[in-house]
């Protein structure tokens, strides 16, 4: 479960923790990231995250100190986990300029045992503003934590969620995909409509908060929840870490700047692939992918995004033996295919 609770002010703007920890206790997640969580200790207030322990025992927690909350006090991320944390990480993310006067932010992240097996869960607030000073400043934010979080390159399973301020067709997302990060909303649901809404108040496509995961978990379900709590929606993503661990991963960005799309395929260790197909830009050109084995040449999948924009596929290959898959994207439209790519996956 993600949420950003705006330090629990809801939109009649009273605040309230309660009505946070309400929600959260109906939807009984396992593992909570929360953004714009208070402490005001310093300024004899609650501790929010503190709050949320006291409410939920059966939790642990990191709390990833950002910047002051404009009271005197600390804002950050949180993590809550029914698992146990085996370790804690904070990193500050860059400002831009540097002698900026905008909210500091960090990128929190802990290392959990579940059922003996690593998994890696990290959750970030990236800085809002549509003029060119704070995009400038989300993308180096974003580009950090790409750095820092190389998906394609780690074999830990590992899910990032969170707050970043971006509608689905922004640059950054493709910048996520690049890495080895899926979206696990566009894994069952399209990107826009009002199932998909984040931040309510504004058009339908206001969907800004979101949960990745590496391609080691299915995702089964997706779902927002509808409340007043906060001005921001809970995104709620029920995950599995994969059976057959992955073995290697590749992703293809498609068309021109590499923001149309993308196709990511991945090989498990047992030799089935996953091949995943997703359009992000409303251009009237679809994005279609090929997987094929590198030494035999047989196309063993073919998936397209089943929309002209907005959409994603997800397509599977039984068992086989599927050493260095080749991954090939092109845009398409009706029997015409362009700017098509490839990636040798090793």
């Amino acid at each position: 479960m993600d949420w950003n609770i705006q330090g629990a002010q809801g939109t009649d703007h009273v605040t309230d923790i309660n009505r946070i920890i309400k929600v959260i206790g109906q939807e009984n997640p396992d593992i909570v990231t929360l953004q714009e969580v208070h402490d005001d200790t310093a300024v004899g207030q609650p501790n929010q995250w503190q709050q949320l322990l006291d409410a939920f025992p059966q939790f642990t927690a990191h709390f990833a100190k950002s910047d002051g909350d404009g009271s005197g006090g600390n804002a950050g991320n949180l993590i809550l986990s029914r698992f146990p944390i085996k370790e804690r990480l904070t990193y500050l993310l860059p400002q831009y300029p540097a002698n900026t006067n905008a909210v500091r932010r960090s990128l929190g992240g802990v290392r959990l045992d579940v059922g003996g097996t690593d998994v890696r869960v990290y959750t970030s607030h990236l800085s809002a503003g549509l003029s060119d000073m704070p995009t400038e400043r989300r993308n180096r934010q974003a580009r950090a934590i790409v750095a820092k979080l190389p998906a394609d390159l780690m074999d830990t399973p590992m899910v990032f969620s969170g707050d970043l301020n971006i509608r689905p067709d922004d640059p950054i997302r493709p910048l996520f995909a690049g890495a080895g990060w899926n979206d696990t909303w566009t894994e069952l649901h399209e990107n826009i409509g009002a199932s998909a809404i984040t931040h309510p108040g504004g058009t339908d496509v206001d969907r800004i908060d979101y949960v990745y995961a590496t391609p080691s978990f299915d995702v089964t379900a997706a779902h927002t929840v509808v409340t007043s709590a906060s001005d921001h929606y809970p995104v709620i993503s029920d995950v599995s870490v994969r059976s057959s661990a992955v073995a290697k991963e590749g992703t293809v960005m498609a068309g021109p700047a590499s923001a149309s799309g993308w196709a990511n395929v991945a090989a498990s260790a047992d030799g089935s692939a996953t091949l995943r197909v997703c359009d992000n830009a409303a251009d009237g050109w679809g994005v279609r992918a090929y997987v094929r084995d590198k030494s035999s040449a047989t196309t063993v999948l073919t998936g397209a995004d089943g929309a002209y924009a907005d959409g994603c596929g997800g397509f599977t290959a039984p068992p086989a033996s599927l050493p260095s898959p080749i991954v090939k994207v092109c845009l398409y439209r009706a029997g015409e295919e362009k700017n098509c790519r490839e990636l040798t996956v090793t």
